[in-house]
């Protein structure tokens, strides 16, 4: 039986990297590779031992997990990783889960949690 729900997710993935995307500049160490990416928000809340909480919003950079080959392997963001788009560089932010997380039951599309530095 086809899974519409899939189909649809690949479908809606496949119009934000042709509509609603840029061509950004994705670093690890000395390799780079070019990607189609979205820009995205979240919004974060850390609480100390006292019980205060201080929150913030990151930078995030959205695009499909299989457009992340480095040195002709398909790969994950890590801590480290940067973006450049417009003459701004943007690092991997790690929060709760991680400095990334799929942005969807399928695993088609990465969210990577960024900071301009």
């Amino acid at each position: 039986m086809v899974n519409l729900l899939k189909n649809g997710v690949q479908f809606l993935a496949d119009k934000l990297k042709l509509h609603a995307s840029e061509t950004v500049i994705y670093k690890r160490g000395a390799d780079t590779i070019n990607i189609c990416a979205s820009f995205g928000k979240t919004n974060y809340q850390i609480e100390d031992d006292s019980g205060f909480k201080i929150g913030g919003q990151v930078t995030d950079f959205l695009f499909q997990a299989e457009d992340l080959i480095i040195d002709g392997l398909l790969t994950v963001p890590k801590t480290g990783d940067r973006i450049e788009i417009e003459g701004k560089t943007y690092e991997a932010l790690f929060l709760d889960d991680g400095c990334w997380r799929y942005s969807d039951p399928y695993h088609k599309i990465i969210r990577f949690h960024t900071k301009e530095i």
